[in-house]
């Protein structure tokens, strides 16, 4: 079964109607026009859709902050660009902290109001992909007045624990949350105000669980891919999507997206498969190259690769 993880897209429009910069979302429109918008390029997220289609993936997971304020406006016009993707293809997206940036926009539920099918009502979520893979989406996203602190919550909790204690170690386990609960060796680490507040918990059911762990995330705008070595976490995956319309030196046409290949078996090889643009930011998006970045083929009980980590959105 092939995925593809998609994450931090973090649509914005620039003009904004005054009688809704109330709040806090006053300081994020101030903030992107200060900051963000210097380095995130709408633009680029067409090229990636062209890309993922060509991929074929029998399923699409958007790890969250699909939008940068929440606005209807920002819902509209990203589940519009994404159409070609979730039309065709099983899709299932994660709230993050920026979609959820607003009380208002939390309790009426307008991501799931305007990306309707696609967004789980009910969490957490739990599916069965193939006879052996099964998939655990978890909403981790909840409105702040200063921070970006996430929370899963107690009933959440409880949820995931139950799902947990059904699966055997003939199982594996995709987990889609927006906040990592580890980051690898030499990555900034996570301060306060931008963590998730209850990560020890779910660390401690997860590490717990029998089945094969792959833990999906966002949060982070900079893609990685690792294995703990030398701990009670060594059946974990951890990868982080990155951002694909965040330029930088390094990246500049964006970060990309992750394709992953499930093996048929929990414990069989995983084959994850990283898609970077090639060029400069003058490469218009039709002439965009790709690099395609295949990690060994590993099994759990090896290191995978790990990439440093950037400030979180």
């Amino acid at each position: 079964m092939r995925i593809v993880l998609l994450g931090d897209i973090h649509h914005y429009r620039l003009m904004v109607p005054p009688w809704q910069l109330l709040g806090k979302r006053l300081l994020g429109q101030a903030n992107l026009w200060l900051n963000r918008r210097h380095s995130f390029d709408p633009s680029l997220l067409n090229p990636v859709i062209d890309r993922i289609a060509d991929v074929a993936p029998d399923l699409i997971l958007l790890s969250g902050d699909l939008t940068t304020t929440a606005l209807r406006t920002e819902f509209a016009d990203i589940a519009e660009q994404l159409a070609p993707l979730t039309d065709r293809f099983q899709t299932v997206i994660v709230p993050g902290n920026h979609d959820r940036y607003t009380f208002s926009a939390t309790r009426s539920r307008l991501m799931e109001q305007m990306l309707p099918g696609h967004v789980p009502t009910e969490w957490p979520h739990h599916r069965q992909l193939t006879d052996r893979w099964h998939l655990l989406a978890i909403n981790s996203a909840v409105p702040r007045i200063a921070n970006s602190r996430g929370r899963i919550g107690r009933e959440q909790l409880t949820g995931i624990r139950r799902v947990c204690s059904r699966l055997t170690d003939q199982d594996a386990l995709v987990v889609l949350c927006h906040y990592p609960v580890k980051a690898p060796p030499r990555s900034l680490p996570l301060t306060w105000d931008h963590k998730l507040a209850d990560s020890r918990q779910l660390r401690h059911i997860l590490t717990r669980c029998p089945a094969r762990l792959l833990y999906l995330h966002g949060h982070i705008h900079k893609p990685w891919c690792w294995q703990p070595k030398g701990s009670n976490q060594s059946h974990f995956t951890y990868i982080n999507a990155g951002s694909p319309c965040q330029t930088s030196k390094k990246h500049p046409l964006g970060q990309g997206f992750w394709q992953i290949d499930l093996p048929p078996q929990a414990y069989d090889t995983l084959a994850v498969t990283h898609h970077v643009p090639s060029g400069n930011r003058h490469t218009k998006p039709a002439d965009h190259q790709w690099i395609t970045r295949s990690l060994p083929r590993t099994n759990v009980s090896t290191t995978g690769i790990v990439r440093d980590a950037a400030p979180p959105g």
